[in-house]
């Protein structure tokens, strides 16, 4: 039967992100055995479920390679036998933040979070306006897990502004940025890319813990055909339309109907609402097609899927950037 030999020998090995590492699986037996790598509990490095061959190699580790290995060698012979090599990867600071902005308002509260992966172990601290925060009756840092969390309670207006996660350890560093602002967010348009020939129902949501007291929509038709683009002269307006709190998101939903639009042709718009502190930022840019004169909307999902010729020609041509003047 299969006899193993690992190597490393105490069956653990440690690197650093980015360095290659390698280990050795020797079997013998009679007949000679097949050796196979596995990753527990995931895929190998490659991609592949098993790999065949007494040496496993592997370049530009990352964080998400560490674990346990697993050398497997069988011939037919009593049972398989099967040796394990337990990788530690060392690695800088890797820091997400669960939002980069945040909206509150004074007298409310606010609640920051990042996500940090670090070995070693990284030191976490919390910057306002690039000056370093200490706890306060107020201002409480914690964490849970891989979370690191900035509360702060009764919000005053010198609390708005730009917070950074830094994040340090022996390897690296690393700083992530978070807005909290009172006012809106930048608003996310919901409506579909087809609409009338004529009219067309735009609809959005934004986080506003406020109510949102004026909307500027500026929207235009982009004059299309195999060889060019080019856009026409954006309509301002300035509306207030009725909006639907959901006290459990924080999100503002609002819709305008627009008019006068022409058929068979391709609009583009942005949105960006305003509460007691402000404008907030625009949104995405967003592009519906309006369908041919006479023809009615068909609202199935198979229509969805239907390619307009106007949007072919969009797509085709990638509009990538808006300039507004």
């Amino acid at each position: 039967p299969p006899t193993l030999q690992m190597l490393p020998s105490n069956g653990q090995s440690t690197t650093r992100k980015g360095g290659p590492v390698s280990f050795e699986c020797r079997a013998s037996g009679n007949p000679t055995p097949v050796v196979q790598w596995s990753k527990k509990d995931g895929l190998l490095p490659s991609g592949m479920q098993v790999q065949t061959g007494y040496l496993l190699s592997l370049s530009d580790v990352q964080r998400q390679h560490g674990g346990i290995y697993e050398c497997t060698a069988s011939n037919g012979i009593g049972q398989p036998v099967t040796g394990t090599i337990n990788l530690h990867v060392l690695y800088p600071p890797e820091v997400n933040v669960l939002r980069s902005w945040v909206n509150s308002g004074e007298g409310l509260e606010a609640k920051l979070d990042c996500v940090v992966h670090a070995d070693p172990p990284a030191e976490v601290l919390w910057y306002q306006n690039s000056f370093l925060l200490q706890p306060t009756d107020r201002r409480l840092m914690s964490h849970q897990g891989l979370t690191h969390s900035l509360m702060i309670r009764n919000l005053q207006l010198s609390d708005f502004g730009n917070y950074s996660c830094s994040v340090v350890n022996s390897i690296g560093k690393e700083k992530k940025y978070i807005e909290l602002s009172g006012k809106p967010g930048p608003p996310s348009i919901t409506s579909a890319q087809y609409s009338n020939p004529h009219d067309y129902d735009l609809t959005w949501t934004v986080q506003s813990v406020f109510p949102i007291l004026e909307v500027r929509i500026l929207y235009r038709m982009m004059q299309i055909n195999a060889s060019y683009h080019h856009p026409g002269q954006w309509h301002d307006l300035l509306v207030r339309p009725h909006q639907i709190f959901n006290a459990v998101t924080g999100e503002r939903r609002q819709s305008y109907h627009l008019v006068n639009l022409q058929a068979d042709s391709v609009y583009e718009c942005l949105v960006q609402t305003k509460n007691q502190h402000g404008f907030g930022e625009l949104s995405d840019l967003h592009q519906w097609f309006t369908s041919q004169k006479g023809r009615p909307l068909v609202r199935s999902s198979s229509a969805s899927k239907s390619c307009h010729p106007l949007a072919t020609i969009a797509a085709a041509m990638i509009i990538v950037s808006v300039a507004l003047c």
